[in-house]
């Protein structure tokens, strides 16, 4: 018996909505699952800082009312990348995405650029083409350093706002559009406005929401997975030495997580083996602070591990760079002998000096710990140990010596009388 095609249709229909509606399921994180798998799926590092993850929790709560957003931030926070998930969480989600940086265009191409133009309009101009405002239509436009944003361009910007409308180049038909509006910038509009150099009207108008995001010398704590996370992109067994993260976690880092990322590919790049270590961080790093710049600086010497949510670290409040776990599998694992054979001499002897080092510290916490050290290589030992192949490696020169072993020339004097050390040339 033949079904009626009325019934054979609304069950087709049925069919391609559960299809539709399963394949909707796997492509979004579930209802009430928080900003954090959607974070995780577009490689956003947040953090652990209070604050940044305070203004990720509220960007991701306005991102699904269309409203317009302004971010501001000092250069390379990260403003894009946060643009980018309020779109992702938005209802617009499926729709395009367009960035445009106002300051890296000239003022006369702006217009043409956001707008597009009839035929005609100018020599030149051939074909009618399209603006990248008609191009996000049902979308999301980012607009960043909207501050750079001419007088003209600020009228236009505005009739857009209030009007869901704009005039192409040469034009004289309005063409509608359905746009969300995302801007940023790194300058305090506020002042712009008291100087007159951006309009009160356009500023309230984008600043349906403000997020501001804090400068990373603001969130030391987020420095270690942050610098970690751009290892791993560049290689998943990269690691950082305590004294490099430490050295990282003081810098002031004026260029914010952009001049993080690029020391780290610098350091990746300079680094033989798979241990970034200080020498490969660069001048600014090792000096503190950046070159010809007066910046305050962030110092790590005040949190412990528990406050910063780092292990398996130093015992100075410098982070480690991994979970307990992982710390103990990468000494296990790490260095192996492909790895050890690309490595010069002078980087393996560098490399044995730091593991004497982290061996005198796990001793140390053991001892204190009240562990049965009977069976393990004691304290005093371990001491000779490392200054004995600090010396051959050096070749008895005792300020050489003392500084790769992290202590004054006169203590490593009078360690040498104590064990009764034999150095060439020493009285």
């Amino acid at each position: 018996m033949e079904k009626p095609i009325g019934v054979i249709e609304e069950i087709d229909g049925r069919v391609q909505k559960t299809a539709t509606s399963g394949k909707k399921a796997l492509l979004e994180p579930p209802a009430g699952a928080g900003w954090e798998p959607l974070a995780r799926k577009m490689g956003f590092q947040v953090g652990k800082s209070p604050a940044m993850r305070r203004l990720v929790e509220t960007a991701y709560k306005i991102a699904k009312k269309n409203i317009n957003v302004l971010i501001q931030g000092e250069t390379g926070t990260g403003k894009e990348i946060l643009a980018r998930f309020i779109h992702a969480a938005s209802h617009r989600s499926r729709q395009v995405f367009v960035p445009l940086n106002c300051g890296a265009l000239p003022k006369g191409v702006m217009e043409t650029e956001l707008f597009g133009h009839e035929r005609g309009a100018f020599t030149g101009a051939v074909k009618m083409r399209r603006g990248l405002f008609e191009m996000a239509h049902r979308g999301t436009i980012f607009l960043d350093e909207i501050g750079e944003a001419g007088p003209a361009i600020q009228v236009k910007l505005l009739r857009v706002l209030e009007t869901g409308e704009f005039l192409r180049v040469g034009g004289e038909k309005p063409v509608k559009i359905d746009v969300r509006v995302i801007a940023a910038t790194n300058v305090d509009l506020r002042l712009a406005l008291r100087n007159g150099t951006f309009r009160e009207d356009l500023f309230y108008r984008l600043e349906g929401v403000r997020l501001e995001i804090p400068p990373l010398r603001e969130r030391v704590e987020d420095i270690p997975v942050l610098a970690e996370f751009f290892a791993r992109k560049i290689n998943p067994a990269l690691l950082i030495s305590p004294e490099a993260m430490r050295l990282l976690c003081n810098y002031s880092w004026p260029g914010n997580i952009r001049e993080l990322s690029n020391i780290i590919q610098n350091a990746a790049a300079l680094c033989e083996g798979n241990i970034i270590l200080p020498e490969h961080l660069g001048a600014r790093i090792l000096g503190g602070e950046p070159a010809g710049r007066k910046t305050r600086r962030s110092s790590y010497s005040g949190k412990t591990a528990e406050d910063t949510g780092c292990t398996g670290g130093r015992g100075d409040g410098c982070p480690g760079t991994a979970p307990p776990g992982k710390v103990f599998h990468a000494f296990l694992d790490f260095p192996n002998q492909i790895a050890l054979e690309g490595m010069s001499c002078e980087k393996l002897a560098d490399l044995l000096i730091h593991v004497r080092r982290q061996e005198k510290k796990i001793l140390h916490v053991m001892r204190a710990r009240g562990s049965d050290l009977a069976p393990l290589l004691s304290l005093e030992e371990a001491e000779i140990h490392a200054i004995t192949e600090a010396l051959d490696y050096h070749q008895g020169v005792i300020i050489k010596a003392a500084r790769s072993l992290g202590i004054g020339r006169n203590t490593l004097a009078r360690k040498i009388k104590k064990y009764n050390i034999k150095v060439e040339g020493l009285d």
